[in-house]
């Protein structure tokens, strides 16, 4: 067997393949002679059929085969021998439809190769990037002091329906056609109805002033739109259980009308909060606040750095790709992909396999690993991140871990965990060897520059005050206990986009044993 390459350019190189009658057809005659001892077919004996036979009617698979076996191991060989940093897999010049598959013949196999070019890392502190720093400023301190006064309230009775914000307490039933309770019809005791949901300005009139005892008569399919809603109010588990009901009546009969009363500012929200005796009177709360923003806002800081660093990185060093060989390589793995999709996602798929080598370099160079603990560490991140999005920042440790664990089962969720963790490694490397300009930064104007688009399009001019880019909480989570019934919800994994691009790049750009050719292996008997 002999194997050349011959150099298109820096990027692009055409190994070929001369395999011989010598190379193949020891094996291929031991496995036909196999077959033959085998065989069990009407008129012969078993181990009897006539060779030639068997040739024919098995020979050309076998070939194809065993050929494809030897070429995916000799081209994967001759990679790792001349150290060919390859993009993608090698792809054929050559279709089934050029080969007489006959034993005796000689094949030649010729291969397009896309390489990684080389690239050089050098950065000093002539290289400046921004690092934002926000400011915890005390008007974001007591918006999450009322934010916690508001989830941590509760309903309290009421005289009478005032302002709509009021929840209703009472028994539903649907009413025939004569307005008297329908027999089998769909009824609810002590169903909660929040008067502010309605849909329909003149259903929701009809609940002005309402009080205990009152009798209410309405289309609910009219008032509540939503077939959620709608199963909700009636205690059904699922909507499919309510049917067509956009005809029907419903008598409401209020029991009681509560009001959302916020929670007052002393020990019990406090411990509800932090936990048991974590914090002692408001200062303190407040303290507690302030520091557990700025944690947050770190982590929102080191996103726009990465983000930054990523860009500067990526114009800085820009290098070079095989793109003809990539568009090709990826056409051949993704055949049934829409060609406008195509085109729309392949200057991405350039952008992501550009960074990918960056980051390669930069791990080279200054040998960055990840160890097992910052794998859990980041697990435990994401996990307590997931939490907060409940409003909860008193889960213990222990049970973040406990959860941390669980999540770290699954091999695709550590192979996340571990980019996370180099990504933050890269970032950390490379702060220390550039010029950081440290900014100081309202929440306000962080916003505004994260989310500028939003801006324009909420106010109509950048700049003005909006409320894009804040992440709205779910509002009524009191208690732990609720979010351990929702676990596997609570810590999830959603990967986040650019940890998803170096994943699948990283994949992409190792080298690979060329993979069997299906198309080629063909039993023509």
């Amino acid at each position: 067997m002999d194997i050349n390459k011959e150099q298109i350019d820096e990027l692009n190189i055409i190994v070929s393949m001369q395999i011989g009658r010598d190379d193949y057809e020891p094996k291929v005659s031991e496995i036909l002679r196999d077959y033959r001892r085998k065989a069990n077919m009407p008129g012969f004996r078993p181990g009897k059929v006539p060779e030639g036979l068997i040739r024919k009617m098995y020979g050309k698979a076998v070939l194809i085969d065993e050929i494809n076996k030897l070429v995916s191991e000799s081209l994967q060989k001759y990679i790792e021998e001349q150290d060919l940093k390859t993009l993608g897999n090698p792809l054929p010049k050559m279709s089934d439809d050029d080969m007489e598959w006959e034993i005796g013949n000689d094949f030649t196999f010729d291969f397009e190769m896309g390489l990684a070019p080389e690239i050089n890392i050098s950065l000093s502190k002539e290289d400046r990037l921004n690092k934002y720093q926000i400011i915890v400023a005390q008007d974001l301190i007591d918006r999450e002091v009322d934010g916690y006064s508001n989830r941590f309230g509760q309903y309290v009775d009421v005289d009478a329906v005032v302002d709509f914000t009021e929840k209703l307490i009472g028994d539903i039933v649907q009413l025939g056609e004569d307005g008297q309770p329908l027999q089998d019809g769909l009824s609810a005791e002590d169903s909660s109805l929040l008067v502010g949901v309605i849909k329909d300005d003149e259903c929701k009139k009809l609940f002005e002033n309402a009080k205990a005892g009152d009798e209410i008569a309405f289309n609910l399919w009219q008032a509540f739109p939503n077939e959620w809603e709608i199963a909700s109010i009636l205690k059904k588990k699922d909507k499919n259980e309510v049917g067509d009901i956009s005809g029907s009546l419903f008598k409401y009969t209020v029991k009681n009308v509560q009001k959302h009363a916020d929670a007052e500012l002393n020990q019990e929200l406090f411990d509800k909060v932090w936990g048991k005796d974590a914090v002692s009177g408001l200062d303190e709360f407040k303290n507690r606040i302030g520091e557990n923003l700025a944690s947050e806002y770190d982590e929102i800081c080191f996103s726009k750095f990465n983000e930054d660093m990523r860009e500067y990185l990526l114009n800085r060093f820009d290098p070079s790709l095989p793109e003809e060989f990539l568009r090709k390589w990826l056409h051949s793995a993704n055949k049934e992909m829409n060609e406008e999709i195509f085109e729309k996602e392949f200057p991405q798929f350039l952008k992501n396999t550009k960074w990918e080598l960056i980051a390669n370099a930069i791990i080279r160079l200054y040998e960055l690993k990840v160890e097992e603990q910052e794998i859990i560490d980041a697990a435990k991140i994401l996990t307590r991140r997931q939490f907060r999005m409940y409003g909860l920042k008193n889960v213990s440790d222990e049970y973040i871990t406990q959860q941390a664990m669980s999540l770290l089962k699954d091999e695709k969720n550590i192979r996340s965990m571990a980019s996370q963790a180099l990504e933050k490694k890269i970032a950390k490397a490379i702060s220390e060897i550039v010029d950081l300009n440290i900014q100081e930064i309202s929440m306000d104007d962080f916003d505004k520059m994260m989310y500028a688009s939003e801006y324009e399009q909420k106010t109509g001019e950048a700049g003005e005050t909006g409320e894009a880019g804040e992440v709205e909480l779910i509002e009524e989570v009191e208690t732990v206990e609720i979010v351990e019934e929702k676990v596997e919800e609570a810590t999830s994994v959603e990967t986040p986009e650019i940890i998803e691009d170096i994943v699948e790049v990283e994949e992409s750009i190792k080298p690979e044993k060329p993979k069997k050719s299906k198309k080629r292996v063909k039993n023509e008997s």
